[in-house]
């Protein structure tokens, strides 16, 4: 019997070395039926199978072997072959989008690779054969099991790039872009150039409402593959979500907002000429006269023809008191569209000279040659007062919606001629239009006095009485208690008087609220800034005073108070300089007899003294070198201060805020003299703790010194700073442990 089972396994080993798997199967099969324990048989059957890729048959047959003898050596590698066939057939469908079979593949390997100890498998095939694992089920969408299989990875290899990248799409998929971010972060940390994370990150970022941290990432994507559409599509989405904010941010008055928003629009589309007009208008509004210009300017170069931006243009220029510029780029406009009224009211304002010329109705037979008398010297226009030509200005900015340059324009008017009856009353209307009733109906009565019959000023006076809101009335029998003063709204009130320099009405709102919140922060702090532009420095100081005692770590306050010293410092002088000009003849023979004696040598020559003038750059030092404070890593920011001004000395430097959650630094010693031309680099360390939140953290950076040997310590300049935090990434879960 032993004989024929001999013969039937050598017949099978030879159809085996020839190739004839189909002839080798029933033979090694015969043996087995004679002796189910010959090893050897079931070995060389399952090789059969395997160069049939008949995988179950193989593996049925080589898991015999190993009941008949689990430490049989050749049936050992032959089963580590059949796991890592299981793994190269899972590849290949995964190549070609078989998702399932895909996942049934890796599944077999994995069962494969835990059944038995015996089979020796390297850490990277295990760790790898999740993430296919996982990228197949991402290809079903099956996103919950592609999260626990790139876990899985993650825990045993925290540095894989597919698994950080596949992991962070997973979530992003899933809609959970606070959990997506640090994987993607993470992989860009270590592939630096993969475009898909870039992309993807964007897409988490704009989901979770960071539209700022979404531009640099699609920004980043698109510099890594310009003609990557989606991409492309993505940029789109998140400048109109940009642009809307701007507009938003425009209406609202919040005009540092909508520079940023509008900017932000502008570096993803950067011919996007409605963001570049609108940036120029939320620069018109913040008075930064020359950034409008530039704007606007750029508006005008990619669309000659928007005369709105002529006429927004012609409105900085003026600001800028060039009214020349102003009302050649007035006329620019009326060139595009001649009737467009705001800029006949401009050009009316500012050039008393200008004439509206009217445009006669042409019939077909009309001669339209100019007659002679046509071309006779037109009659000189009668020059403008000087209150009218405040009072047309003033119009011209309401007709662009700028309140409070009509209402400085108006009162000029006023100032100039106290009984100039339009300027009242068109101070009244735009008031009134503000919702600022009490000025309103000041302007109407100032109105009424100068002209008891004025129509006018009767409709505008009764205008503000039906605005007014009426009390209801108490009911006969209970009446009902007073409503409290609304603290909110004067607070709001009181913040926007001071935006647009009312400061008189700001101080009366806040003061409105201390009388109902005694102990109100931001109350107290407003009432300290808005006695501080008028010039009340012992009241402003008293408001910051009472702002820290209510709050001791209020920064803003202790500014406050170093900005009053410093105004009070400006002041001071400015009196002496006043005492000093009435000694003018006696300073000028000094200065004479003192330029003689420097020509003669007989006085030593030093120059002057000049205020220091000093800039910082930051940047971030650390030893991983990604980039980024990872967490449990301390690093250093390194500050580069460069004096191109006068002597300072004792430099401080200063964080804001002063403390950071998850964060610890140093404070640096003080940099005792910084001469004119001079430049000083400081390290200061900086440790992150190891249970920190991933984050952007901003910085600012503040510069304190004197200037001089006894000069005061104040404030020189500030710097914003920020830099990339990335957190540990957590241990996962693993299942069937709690």
């Amino acid at each position: 019997m032993d004989t024929i089972k001999e013969a039937h396994y050598n017949l099978g080993i030879a159809y085996l070395e020839a190739g004839q798997y189909n002839r080798a199967v029933p033979e090694f099969e015969a043996a087995i039926k004679l002796d189910p324990n010959f090893i050897s048989a079931h070995c060389a059957l399952c090789r059969a199978y395997l160069e049939q890729n008949a995988l179950e048959s193989a593996e049925s047959a080589i898991t015999t072997a190993l009941k008949l003898d689990a430490s049989h050596q050749p049936a050992l590698l032959l089963y580590g072959t059949i796991t890592e066939a299981y793994r190269n057939r899972g590849k290949a469908y995964l190549d070609d989008k078989s998702y399932t079979e895909a996942v049934a593949a890796f599944q077999r390997a994995i069962t494969l690779d835990a059944a038995n100890d015996n089979v020796e498998a390297s850490d990277s095939e295990h760790t790898h054969v999740y993430v296919h694992l996982g990228a197949a089920y991402i290809g079903l969408k099956a996103y919950q099991e592609a999260i626990k299989a790139l876990q899985h990875v993650i825990a045993q290899d925290a540095d894989l790039v597919d698994a950080h990248y596949n992991l962070g799409y997973a979530y992003v998929e899933q809609g959970a872009y606070d959990e997506a971010i640090p994987h993607l972060e993470r992989a860009i940390a270590i592939a630096p150039h993969l475009k898909r994370a870039h992309y993807n990150l964007a897409r988490a970022y704009r989901a979770s409402g960071n539209l700022e941290a979404a531009t640099n990432a699609i920004t980043e994507t698109l510099r890594l593959d310009a003609n990557y559409q989606p991409a492309h599509e993505l940029a789109d989405t998140i400048k109109q979500a940009h642009y809307n904010s701007g507009i938003t941010h425009l209406n609202n008055e919040r005009y540092s907002e909508a520079v940023t928003a509008f900017q932000n629009a502008i570096t993803l589309d950067a011919d996007f000429v409605t963001a570049h007009y609108n940036l120029g208008v939320a620069y018109l509004k913040l008075e930064t006269y020359p950034r409008a210009i530039s704007s606007l300017g750029k508006t005008i170069a990619l669309d000659p023809n928007h005369k709105a931006a002529h006429h927004a243009l012609a409105l900085a220029y003026l600001g800028q008191q060039e009214l020349g510029k102003a009302r050649d780029t007035a006329r620019a406009a009326l060139e595009i569209d001649a009737n467009y009224q705001p800029a006949h009211s401009l050009l009316e304002a500012i050039d008393p000279n200008y004439t509206p010329l009217p445009i006669p109705a042409v019939s077909e037979t009309q001669d339209t040659t100019p007659s002679a008398s046509e071309h006779a010297v037109d009659p000189q226009p009668d020059t403008k007062s000087r209150q009218e030509m405040h009072h047309e200005l003033g119009t011209a900015y309401l007709d662009s919606q700028m309140s409070a340059e009509a209402i400085a324009e108006f009162q000029k008017a006023i100032d100039i001629d106290p009984g100039f009856l339009p300027a009242h009353l068109s101070l009244g209307t735009t008031y009134l239009e503000m919702g600022q009733l009490d000025d309103a109906e000041s302007a109407a009565k100032a109105a009424l006095e100068l002209d008891a019959d004025s129509e006018p000023a009767r409709q505008l006076l009764e205008n503000i009485q039906q605005a007014r809101p009426v009390p209801p009335e108490p009911e006969p029998t209970e009446p009902t208690p007073t409503d409290p003063p609304d603290t909110k709204q004067d607070l709001e009130r009181g913040i926007v008087f001071l935006n647009s320099r009312q400061y008189d009405q700001a101080a009366a709102a806040f003061k409105r609220v201390i009388k109902v919140e005694v102990d109100s922060v931001e109350a107290h702090y407003g009432l300290g800034q808005a006695y501080l532009e008028v010039g009340a420095f012992d009241d402003a100081a008293a408001a910051a005073d009472t702002v820290l005692r209510l709050n001791p770590n209020h920064n803003q306050a202790r500014e406050l108070l170093q900005v009053i010293k410093f105004a009070r410092n400006i002041e001071r002088n400015q009196r002496i300089r006043k005492k000093v000009l009435s000694y003018a003849a006696i300073l000028g023979i000094i200065v004479v007899v003192g330029f003689i004696a420097i020509r003669l040598n007989l006085i030593p020559w030093s120059t002057s003294s000049v205020p220091p003038n000093l800039s910082v750059a930051a940047a971030l030092e650390e030893s991983s070198g990604n980039g980024f404070l990872d967490a449990g890593e301390t690093g250093r920011i390194r500050l580069t201060i460069t004096n191109s001004g006068g002597t300072a000395r004792n430099i401080q430097v200063r964080f804001a805020p002063a403390s950071i959650a998850g964060l610890r630094f140093k404070k640096p010693a003080p940099i005792p003299k910084l001469s004119e031309g001079s430049k000083e680099t400081i390290r200061i360390s900086i440790t992150a703790d190891k249970n920190v939140k991933g984050r952007t953290q901003k910085l600012q950076i503040q510069l304190f010194g004197k200037s001089g040997l006894r000069g005061k310590m104040e404030p020189i300049t500030t710097q914003d700073f920020s830099f990339k935090i990335i957190p540990t990434t957590p241990e996962p879960v693993r299942p069937g442990r709690r």
